[in-house]
């Protein structure tokens, strides 16, 4: 990618501030942001036990060290601290990164998840400033890091080139502790009890931390050890309309509603260890030596349940109610309609990942320098059963689309003997990333003269990623088999709701989780037994010709290799006392190669792609007086696809209900491209703040960003398979131009005011308002061209996922022992899909609840402190809507969904010893 004229405006306007000279804190950076380069310095006011250190006790202490990182730092970056050691008032970090402006979670199962920066989900990831990645992908879940193992997370919404790479939102980088932190021996422990209101179980969290510094004959020497221990048993309750508008005969005119309504028990128990350890070596005073081990482990065994009665079919309709002036059914009774489904399933999920680092600090005179080699691998395992059954006999729903709810009449849903087995759909898959990477750094500073310091730097990274899929379905519903004769057992299971009443059927028996897996074998037998009546009726002999009672196998869908050099120059200038500020460039040169077996061919497909990209840097620091400061910077980013989107397989999931796919329910599946081209950003910020004392500060920033090539899914439908009929493909693909514009206002304060009584002067606030409109171009399968028939249409809209608006309000306090904090966040409405379906333009919109959650803290005496956190007080429900026009008709809008999710209560003690 070529330099562009953009790059020499902004040269040229920084050089029009440019007056006078002052000392560039442009380096000064690493303490706060954990980046194995060569700066060493600590932010300013930090209450520090070392140069390096990040060591803060209490709420005003957190909050002035990401003060300190947020002025200091030559980007625009925003921090949250601990406010000691194991305390952070949330589970994960992903909930932390939840308080940072312009961060937009998605919240599900307990925790939040889908971490988006300024609206895009396109960041990197560093762990004390080198790359970490989860199996093959390219980033970590900020979920898997449990936040009382972090001493200070990052948010970089600008770059210099000497980061490593930040993709197209940003960079987020996790600092853990090391061993210099502390001036000598540190053991701190904390064991807390997790309840969560819609499951209504306890377990258990636990988290320690062993830190020992001693002085040599050969130096200062330091070990830390930390490790926790997260479990949570959640359930998030969900009632729905399915996103198909059917049109039954209603009393002789033609009605429109939604076919299916649903009830889904998205529930499961999840577990996270994880272990770091950290060793430092300072032989001299110029020298330093580190080795870092990290471990993260994932379990999730996802024990869901679903629901479903269709609406259309009825042999009659009575009380049914319409949208004044329309023909939408809002509600009624319909006897014998389609037959109720159900299924259960039972899936264990694994992750463990591993990085092993180790590197140098040295710093002489005018010089720095440092190095850092890395080993990270990952695997994730994915073992899936679903148990589907029906009932086939008569029965009556009152039903209400509006709402949505509905109630079943004529029989029992808790008896297993109501229902037939209908099939064994089973999964297994394994994904695979490893890697090398190396960095070094050095760094020149000047005594005199505008020019402070020249960096420069190399990175050489090699990357592989593998994944295997395989699935099978034994359909066996024409057999007639009842379901209570299965080797299974049986539990009636009854769903949460918590915060509503109106939904009729609130339970129904299924099998249970460890009733399924653990009678896999004799399952598989069972289905083996049967298979060769349905072989013989012609019906469903494909799932059945190939079952064994070995577990399914997962074959090769795609190996991934990749190789970045990249190496930078940079340097970091002061004009008196009025702007510093880096001007840098970083030049990247990759090569990348996907194989794997394509669709209905024997020979494996070989793609290799090779990319050399300029992405250069600019910014100034304006200072206005003592307090504010004026932040003005232009970076090209870009960002290289995920190894999934250039997988040249195609995945199917779970078969519909109905055994094949239809219009109405099709066969899902997905499948990559890869043709794929990394996307391209020209990205401007600017940010005016205002620091008014150590604990408070006001800020405005505003960013617009250039894409080209933004890589959005779209769907294609095939209509006629053979083998699994109606079948609709999530493809990724490379668009046209996009933009984002955006502004983020933000502050905080404590009533610091002499003249207030010391019990006022307890209380604080933080405020952050975040507005942003991302429109990129479309998908229309309907337009021919591209690869593979794909092309972007020329509708510009909103980015998928994003919401226009994020704000949130955090209340503070803290007088002596007693310390709390409230938050209040939420996010407007956002575009969570857009499809087209032939004559089908369909859409759905997000309407995300306000959420509170809080945390108290008490500490008894100097060395143990009592808490209790609470988060989703309210338990308001997440909303989704659709909106559909099928066959010219006019739009039909119903609620897609209303889920009610988990809300998680902690109690625990937390104890410190050592400094």
């Amino acid at each position: 990618m070529r330099v562009k004229s953009q790059l020499l405006v902004s040269i040229a306007a920084i050089a029009a501030i440019a007056a006078c000279a002052m000392p560039s804190a442009a380096f000064a950076q690493d303490a706060a942001t954990g980046q194995p380069g060569p700066a060493t310095a600590a932010p300013a006011g930090a209450p520090v036990a070392d140069q390096d250190a990040i060591i803060v006790t209490g709420i005003r202490a957190s909050l002035q060290s990401a003060e300190g990182i947020k002025r200091r730092a030559p980007q625009i970056v925003d921090s949250v601290v601990a406010e000691d050691i194991g305390k952070l008032p949330d589970i994960s970090v992903a909930d932390t990164a939840a308080r940072i402006a312009g961060v937009q979670v998605y919240r599900q199962a307990g925790e939040a998840s889908n971490v988006l920066v300024r609206g895009l989900p396109f960041f990197g990831t560093t762990y004390n400033g080198r790359e970490i990645f989860t199996a093959e992908t390219r980033v970590v879940a900020l979920q898997d890091f449990p936040s009382q193992n972090i001493a200070a997370l990052n948010v970089f919404k600008s770059s210099t080139a000497d980061l490593v790479e930040p993709g197209l939102a940003g960079l987020v980088n996790v600092v853990s502790r090391m061993p210099f932190d502390f001036a000598g021996t540190v053991f701190s422990a904390s064991a807390q009890t997790n309840f969560t209101r819609n499951a209504k179980e306890f377990k258990p969290q636990a988290n320690f931390l062993l830190s020992k510094r001693w002085t040599t004959g050969i130096g200062d020497m330091g070990f830390l050890i930390n490790g926790s221990y997260t479990e949570l048993r959640y359930l998030d309750n969900e009632v729905s309309n399915t996103d198909f508008i059917a049109t039954p005969n209603i009393n002789g005119q033609t009605a429109r509603l939604p076919d299916i309504q649903r009830l889904f028990d998205r529930s499961g128990n999840r577990t996270r260890p994880s272990v770091n350890a950290a060793f430092q070596w300072r032989p001299s005073g110029n020298l330093e030596v580190y080795a870092e081990v990290l471990w993260q482990g994932f379990r999730n065994r996802i024990d869901d349940r679903l629901y479903e009665v269709p609406l259309y079919g009825g042999q009659s309709y009575s009380n049914v109610t319409f949208r004044p002036n329309t023909n939408l059914v809002t509600g009624g009774t319909v006897v014998n309609p389609g037959q109720i489904f159900t299924f259960q399933g039972a899936t264990y999920n694994t992750t463990d990942t591993f990085q092993y680092a180790g590197g140098l600090k040295w710093k002489s005179g005018h010089w720095k320098a440092s190095t850092d080699i890395a080993r990270t691998t990952s695997t994730f395992r994915g073992s899936t059963e679903s148990l589907d059954r029906r009932y086939l006999g008569a029965h009556t729903v009152t039903f209400d689309t509006s709402t949505p709810q509905f109630s079943v009449s004529g029989f029992n849903p808790y008896d297993a003997a109501s229902y037939t087995f209908q099939g064994l759909y089973e999964e297994n898959q394994r994904s695979a990333g490893r890697g090398w990477q190396g960095r070094a750094d050095i760094e020149y500073a000047f005594d005199n003269g505008f020019l402070k310091t020249i960096q420069a730097g190399g990175r050489y990274t090699d990357r592989g990623a593998t994944r295997q899929f395989g699935n099978r379905y034994a359909y066996l519903l024409p057999l007639g088999i009842n379901a209570a004769t299965l080797p299974v057992q049986y539990n009636v299971f009854a769903t949460g709701f918590v915060g509503t009443d109106v939904q009729g059927l609130r339970g129904w028996v299924s099998p249970t989780y460890d009733g399924i897996r653990s009678n896999l074998t004799a399952l598989r037998q069972f289905v083996i037994n049967s298979c060769p009546a349905i072989v013989a009726m012609g019906d469903g002999g494909n799932g059945c010709r190939n079952y064994t009672v070995a577990p399914v196998n997962a074959s090769l869908q795609y190996n991934a290799y990749e190789e970045t050099l990249a190496g930078y120059v940079q340097a970091n200038y002061a004009f008196g006392d009025v702007v510093d500020g880096t001007v840098g460039v970083r030049i990247e040169r990759t090569r990348e190669r996907v194989q794997g077996p394509q669709p209905a061919q024997v020979a494996d497909f070989n793609r290799t792609n090779e990319f050399t990209d300029y992405l250069p840097n600019v910014s100034a620091r304006v200072h206005l007086g003592q307090k504010a400061q004026l932040r003005l910077s232009f970076t090209q980013t870009r960002t290289l696809p995920n190894f999934g989107d250039l997988n040249p397989n195609v995945s199917l999931g779970a078969p519909p209900s109905q055994g094949k796919g239809t219009p109405e329910n099709p066969q899902g599946g997905s499948a990559g491209n890869p043709f794929l081209k990394p996307y391209t950003s020209d990205n401007y910020d600017a940010s005016l703040e205002y620091y008014f004392s150590r604990t408070g500060f006001v800020s405005a920033a505003y960013f617009h960003r250039t894409l080209d090539g933004f890589i959005q899914r779209g769907t294609i439908d095939i209509p006629n398979d053979p083998v699994y009929g109606y079948v609709r493909l999530g493809v990724p693909f490379n668009t046209g131009k996009g933009r984002i514009d955006g502004g983020e206002v933000q502050g905080q304060a404590f009533l610091d005011i002499p003249s207030l009584p010391k019990w006022v002067q307890g209380f604080g606030v933080q405020a952050a308002l975040t507005f942003l409109d991302a429109k990129t171009q479309q998908f229309d399968p309907t337009l021919n061209g591209g690869v593979g028939g794909l092309r972007y249409d020329r509708i510009v809209d909103q980015q998928n996922g994003t919401s226009n608006f994020l704000y949130s309000v955090v209340g503070l306090y803290e007088r002596g022992p007693f310390s709390a904090r409230v938050t209040w966040n939420g996010r407007s409405s956002f575009l969570a899909a857009k499809q087209y379906r032939g004559d089908d333009y369909y859409y759905e919109i997000g309407l995300p609840p306000q959420r509170i959650d809080m945390s108290v803290n008490y500490n008894i005496g100097e060395h143990a402190t009592v808490f209790f956190d609470w988060t989703n007080v309210t338990t308001e429900p997440f909303r989704q809507n659709f909106s559909s026009a099928r066959g010219g008709a006019p739009r039909a809008d119903y609620v897609r969904y209303n889920r009610y999710d988990e809300s998680v209560m902690s109690a625990g003690v937390r104890v410190r010893f050592g400094k």
